[in-house]
């Protein structure tokens, strides 16, 4: 009987085991580029053979009729085109210790033509960029924020620029800007493109936040940085600019036009 048992064991269908290309597309872009990790910064370099090693081999030829080119990052950012003194890793590190410091004390990392900008915020030159953050301490209205930062790559264009996003997220237990009483908010910032440009001395140059990618998403009426945070908690700053978007008389005019133009055409 044990030999009986033995011979329907051996009949069995076997499992089916994915083929070694199909594990490397299941399980490294989670394990080695999406996870976070603890230890050093994984290599922008890494990160883009392994998309590569996944994709098919012409997925970068370029596609005229559908205006679709890649630019072949891996040569214009560690090829002898970048004539940058600092290399891309480490210049994405030097830019995430420049943002663990704290912008309460980035007043030495600083060149003397460095300019601050938003959407709608700026040129700030060092000074008054130094004396704007220093007297605002977002920490004090919401005392369990992060900013959830990710996705730092350099810009093979601009090889001394350190682009980022960010997803803020914090509760409003606490008195914001000396003046707005605690409401329980949970706030959930949109996706924001920010970067830090360097000079050869590795002092920052540039400082661009609060783009919003997508202003579907988060609780902040679409809008980034502090104007968002305040139009959260029900009390937006009293500008248009700090309010979130509305459509324009005029546009919404061009876009009736617009419809009846195409109702037009199609009779």
């Amino acid at each position: 009987r044990p030999r009986a048992l033995a011979t329907n064991r051996k009949r069995e269908t076997p499992r089916m085991r994915p083929s070694a290309l199909a594990r490397q597309t299941l399980h490294a872009p989670a394990r080695r580029v999406c996870r976070p990790r603890d230890g050093p910064a994984s290599s922008p370099r890494m990160t883009s053979r392994i998309a590569r090693a996944v994709a098919p081999a012409d997925i970068d030829l370029p596609n005229p009729a559908a205006i679709y080119d890649v630019c072949d990052e891996e040569s214009m950012l560690y090829g002898p085109a970048n004539t940058f003194a600092i290399k891309p890793d480490d210049l994405i590190v030097r830019c995430k210790t420049v943002l663990k410091n704290g912008f309460a004390n980035i007043a030495g990392d600083l060149a003397e033509d460095f300019q601050f900008i938003g959407p709608v915020v700026g040129p700030l030159p060092a000074k008054a960029f130094v004396k704007a953050v220093g007297g605002f301490d977002l920490t004090q209205g919401f005392p369990d924020m992060k900013s959830n930062y990710y996705h730092f790559r350099v810009d093979p264009y601009e090889t001394n620029r350190v682009w980022f996003t960010n997803r803020t997220t914090g509760t409003h237990t606490g008195k914001l800007a000396g003046r707005f009483e605690a409401t329980g908010t949970r706030v959930e910032c949109p996706p924001q493109a920010l970067s830090m440009t360097f000079n050869a001395e590795g002092k920052v140059t540039k400082i661009t936040v609060g783009v919003v990618m997508d202003r579907t998403l988060g609780n902040t009426g679409g809008l980034g940085g502090v104007f968002g945070l305040f139009n959260a908690i029900g009390s937006p700053l009293p500008f248009p600019e700090a309010r979130p978007w509305k459509m324009s008389k005029r546009y919404r005019l061009f876009q009736w036009i617009g419809r009846l133009a195409s109702r037009g055409n199609d009779d």
